[in-house]
């Protein structure tokens, strides 16, 4: 029964680790999230690879030949690491920073930018998609002009200073800020057109800033031109994603842990120290030796079952006390 119940706990253990093992991650903008909000998509088409900021003391790609995505980021970005995005900058990087209402506003103001996302909602009556928080843009120039439409998720807009920038990507004049959520369009909330992409020299590098965080997730890559405008950023260039400042999940956190144990118990020391352990308790338990009855313990046992019994045969009971004994 013991047994049974121990091989139980340790079977739905391994169901468990090969669970979080290969089930793919929910969170949003997950670059092995094949859901509607993960960038599986993205990552496929484009051969990204993640990046971490916050523990990176410098980007290892050649700047020149590659482009950072730094898609939706939650929570400032610190002094150290706006240095390394602009030192990658100033190198020859190319930076995507696509957001709506996160934290990119701090890389800018880090960089030194007056541009700014605005973090009011756009959504347009006319031109749109299925859903009312989906804004087509239409009106594009520049590096832009052959990408027809883009869809937009639920964007915001950009406010682009004067000499620091050029808008590549308008919104419709039919479009509005909808600050209070209702869907219409009140004699207080601002009509369009709107800048929604916009393109900013920087040093020796160059930044693209897009003014909606799903414009590459799942759901929303193969709608209108937004593949196109994927193609027409990374070219032939190393495609990079900073993973620093999205939050992680339940099921992310688990992976990680459970990465973090694998690779402890991968350095040899450990991996050989266990193997010693797991030898020790088997041969512990192998060995282990059975306990003996003393003698006067099984006479008074073979009596009292005598006593009871008188019609069992005494020499089958003392055999049996010969096999109890051995």
């Amino acid at each position: 029964m013991k047994r049974a119940f121990f091989l139980g706990i340790l079977s739905g253990v391994i169901v468990v680790i090969l669970l979080i093992r290969f089930f793919p991650p929910g969170d949003d903008f997950h670059l092995d999230n094949p859901f509607w909000n993960g960038l599986k998509d993205f990552k496929d088409e484009s051969g990204a690879s993640p990046v971490n900021l916050k523990s990176a003391f410098r980007l290892m790609v050649s700047p020149s030949r590659s482009v950072l995505f730094i898609i939706g980021p939650s929570g400032s970005y610190t002094d150290r690491e706006i240095s390394l995005i602009s030192g990658y900058l100033q190198e020859g990087g190319t930076i995507f920073l696509a957001d709506d209402f996160g934290s990119a506003n701090s890389i800018l103001r880090g960089l030194g930018l007056r541009t700014r996302f605005t973090g009011h909602l756009v959504v347009d009556p006319l031109f749109r998609g299925k859903a009312q928080v989906f804004v087509k843009t239409v009106d594009f120039s520049g590096q832009l002009t052959q990408i027809e439409s883009l869809m937009f998720n639920y964007p915001t807009s950009l406010q682009v200073a004067g000499g620091e920038g050029k808008v590549l990507a308008f919104s419709s004049p039919f479009s509005f800020y909808d600050d209070n959520l209702n869907g219409k369009r009140e004699k207080d909330e601002t009509q369009g057109p709107f800048p929604m992409i916009a393109f900013i020299p920087y040093r020796e590098g160059k930044i693209y800033l897009v003014s909606d965080s799903s414009l590459f997730i799942n759901c929303m890559l193969n709608e209108g031109g937004n593949k196109k405008l994927l193609q027409t950023v990374i070219k032939n260039k190393k495609t990079i994603v900073d993973v620093s400042h999205r939050p992680a999940g339940t099921l992310l956190k688990l992976k990680n842990a459970e990465l973090m144990v694998y690779g402890f118990l991968s350095r040899f020391e450990v991996r050989y120290s266990v193997f010693l352990v797991l030898v020790i308790c088997i041969l512990l338990i192998r060995f282990k030796k059975k306990k003996v009855i003393p003698e006067e313990e099984i006479e008074s046992i073979i009596e009292s079952i005598l006593e009871k019994h008188p019609a069992w045969d005494k020499d089958t009971l003392i055999k049996l006390k010969k096999e109890l004994g051995k």
